[in-house]
């Protein structure tokens, strides 16, 4: 039995001590040291109790990082699967990489796969450059800087909001904030965390007059006027505000908290609009949702399946069409 082969069955039977074994301490595995490799494995592979062993392991091929090479696919009924690629050389495993885009015969449509990876601190040949010391330095004052704002006791909005302006540069070269780019270094996830928390109040702060205006045409509409109801809520649909944490009164005082790490209290007197506004939105939205949800006709006669929508529900009513 080849290695690789001894290796494919340990894998099948989930063996973390027999793996710390076979496997080689000075060599890295998907660039990181062997322990570090086999702990967030097992991590992973913990957050589900029945996964014990995989009953099978399916052959496949590589179609992107080793296009052309056979991987390997641990599979389990109702569980996740593992999908691996075995580097060899001269007959021994050198390397061991997850493989994200395994091809098989026949594919498992309800089939997903454990994922993980590693910052680049953590790869055994990381070497960080001048350049990366120098970002590392103003991501430390620009953190420690938004640290002191906690000193301040009670936050004004404009403080938070000249923070954010004052990182902008910073945010733009490192791509914080970006749902498409992963973060590669651990030492930005902290300072990408805060930007994101911010960009939440200064989107608010920006749109202030907006909801505003919104709230005005709001407290126009008669509590009797269903109709009109629907229509703004119909208007303001796509127009989306976000939540802070609430203090007591805060409706009163415009002072809510930034969960962020450390929690600011900030002080939104004259820009707390947005943050009454989604909160009215969302309590009218759920009532006329709940008053007008699909009963079990409407299901069997949409096969089963009703898009979760304003429009939706109330055109299965029929409900406001003129509006629709």
């Amino acid at each position: 039995m080849t290695e690789k082969q001894k290796l494919i069955q340990v894998f099948k039977s989930l063996d973390f001590e027999a793996l710390q074994v076979l496997l080689d301490d000075n060599r890295s595995y998907m660039d990181v040291s062997k322990d570090l490799f086999l702990s967030t494995l097992k991590e992973k592979l913990d957050k589900y109790e029945d996964l014990k062993t995989y009953e099978n392991v399916v052959e496949g091929i590589c179609t992107h990082c080793n296009k052309g090479c056979k991987a390997y696919k641990f599979k389990a009924e109702n569980l996740p699967s593992l999908s691996l690629y075995f580097e060899e050389k001269d007959g021994k495993v050198i390397d061991i990489y997850l493989c994200n885009a395994l091809k098989e015969d026949k594919p498992d449509e309800h089939d997903w796969d454990i994922y993980f990876n590693f910052y680049e601190e953590e790869k055994v040949d990381f070497n960080p450059s001048i350049e990366h010391l120098i970002i590392l330095q103003r991501i430390e004052k620009a953190v420690q800087e938004f640290n002191d704002l906690e000193n301040l006791g009670l936050v004004p909005i404009e403080e938070v909001i000249h923070w954010y302006n004052k990182c902008k540069l910073l945010a733009e070269e490192l791509e914080l904030n970006n749902p498409f780019v992963r973060i590669k270094y651990k030492a930005f996830v902290h300072i990408n965390a805060l930007y994101s928390e911010v960009s939440n109040v200064v989107h608010n702060f920006r749109k202030n007059d907006f909801a505003k205006n919104s709230l005005d045409k709001y407290h126009k509409i008669k509590a009797e006027n269903e109709k009109g109801l629907v229509q703004w809520l119909l208007e303001n649909k796509n127009n989306y505000f976000f939540e802070l944490k609430k203090t007591d009164n805060w409706k009163k005082t415009g002072f809510l908290i930034l969960e962020t790490t450390p929690n600011l209290l900030i002080d939104c007197n004259g820009y707390s609009d947005g943050f009454i506004l989604n909160e009215i939105y969302y309590n009218h939205f759920d009532e006329i949702m709940k008053k007008y949800e699909p009963t079990n006709e409407h299901f069997e006669q949409n096969g089963g399946s009703v898009e979760y929508s304003l429009e939706s529900y109330l055109k299965l009513h029929r409900k406001y069409l003129d509006l629709l």
